[in-house]
C-alpha cells in the first residue's frame, strides 16, 4: 500500500504538463490591433505594435493601413501656376484645373501721337542755292540721351474673354545739337524728326525676322524677335516721319558759325492686349534712337541721293514689364 501512494502524485503531474503544452507556439506578429499571438493557442506575447502609418495626400488622410485609423486631414493641393501649354497643376496629386494661359498677342498700329512736330531724332539737311549737294565738312549733329516719363498706365478687360487692355501714355524728350559752318554754305537746311513707338508681345518662335513691310515702304510696320529675361518676344512697331518744318532761308550772316539746339518730344498713347495675371515684357522702347545727318539736294530727294554723314544705331532697348509699370 506504501508504494502506491507513493506513484500516484508522478502519474497525475505528467498529464498536467502535456496538456498544457502538447505543441510549437507558431506566433504572429503584433499588429496595432492585438499584441504577438500564437495562431495555434492564442497565448499572446508582450504589447501590441505601433500603427503603419500612410502618408496623407489630397484626398486622403494619414491612415493606418492595417486598422484605418486615420490622423488630421487630407493635405491642401500645392499648386503650379498655368503656362501657356499647362493647365494649373497641384504639384502633390497632379490634378488640373482650367485651361492653359491663352498665349498674348500685340495690337499692332494702335497708338496715337500728338505734336508730331516735334518728334525724336533730327535729320539736318544742308544744299547749296543751286540744289548741288554741299561738302560734308563743318555740319554735324548731336543727340544727347533720351528721358522717358510715363502717365497713368490703366487697364481694363478686353473684348476677348480672359485678356486685358493696357493703355500706357508716355512722353520721351531730350535735346539735339546741329552744327553748321557758315564758310561752306550758302543754301539752306531743314530738320526731320522721325519716331519709331514698339509694341511688345510673347512669341515664342526664337527667330529674328522681318514680318512685315521694308524700310521706306507705304506701311513702315515691322516686326523683329529678341530674348529677354528667359523667354523670346516680339516687337512690332510703325514709324511716324515729321517733314513739315520745312526750308528754312537762310544764306549766312555775320558768325561764321551757325549753332542750334532742338529740343524734341514726343508724346505716345500706347496700347497692348495681353492675357489676365500676364506680366511679361508690354513695352520696348529705344534707349538713345538713331543719330545720323543726312544732306539732301531739295525737298523731293531719292534714297540713292542722300548722303550720310554719320550714323550711330543703338543695338539695345529699355523693356518694361507691367508690373514695372504699374507699382
Amino acid at each position: 500500500m506504501k508504494r502506491k501512494w507513493i506513484l500516484l502524485p508522478i502519474i497525475c503531474t505528467a498529464a498536467i504538463s502535456f496538456t498544457g503544452c502538447g505543441h510549437e507556439h507558431v506566433w504572429v506578429d503584433a499588429t496595432c490591433l492585438a499584441p504577438k499571438t500564437c495562431s495555434e493557442c492564442e497565448e499572446t506575447e508582450g504589447e501590441v505594435a505601433d500603427h503603419k502609418w500612410i502618408d496623407a495626400t489630397c484626398e486622403k488622410a494619414k491612415y493606418c493601413e492595417v486598422c484605418g485609423e486615420t490622423e488630421g486631414g487630407p493635405l491642401e493641393h500645392e499648386w503650379l501656376e498655368p503656362t501657356y501649354t499647362e493647365p494649373k497643376t497641384c504639384s502633390l496629386c497632379s490634378l488640373t484645373e482650367g485651361e492653359p494661359l491663352p498665349e498674348p498677342y500685340c495690337v499692332k498700329n494702335n497708338i496715337t501721337f500728338e505734336n508730331l512736330q516735334d518728334m525724336e531724332l533730327p535729320f539736318a539737311a544742308a544744299f547749296s542755292e543751286d540744289g548741288e549737294i554741299v561738302e560734308i565738312d563743318g555740319l554735324w549733329a548731336d543727340a544727347g540721351m533720351a528721358h522717358y516719363s510715363f502717365g497713368e498706365i490703366t487697364t481694363e478687360p478686353s473684348e476677348q474673354e480672359g485678356y486685358i487692355d493696357v493703355t500706357i501714355p508716355y512722353e520721351v524728350s531730350f535735346s539735339a545739337e546741329v552744327h553748321l559752318d557758315t564758310a561752306r554754305f550758302g543754301g539752306g537746311f531743314r530738320i526731320e524728326a522721325s519716331w519709331a513707338a514698339l509694341s511688345v508681345g510673347d512669341s515664342y518662335t526664337g527667330l529674328f525676322v522681318q514680318s512685315q513691310g521694308t524700310y521706306g515702304s507705304d506701311t513702315n510696320e515691322y516686326i523683329q524677335n529678341f530674348e529677354w529675361n528667359g523667354n523670346t518676344y516680339t516687337i512690332s512697331y510703325t514709324k511716324e516721319t515729321n517733314t513739315e518744318n520745312g526750308f528754312s532761308d537762310w544764306t549766312g550772316g555775320e558768325e561764321s558759325v551757325y549753332d542750334c539746339t532742338f529740343d524734341m518730344a514726343a508724346h505716345i498713347v500706347y496700347t497692348i492686349t495681353v492675357p489676365e495675371g500676364y506680366d511679361g515684357a508690354v513695352l520696348a522702347i529705344e534707349r538713345n534712337g538713331k543719330d545720323e545727318v543726312i544732306l539732301r539736294t531739295g525737298e523731293e530727294t531719292d534714297e540713292e541721293d542722300m548722303h550720310l554723314l554719320d550714323e550711330h544705331d543703338a543695338d539695345y532697348f529699355i523693356f518694361y514689364r507691367l508690373s514695372d509699370l504699374i507699382q
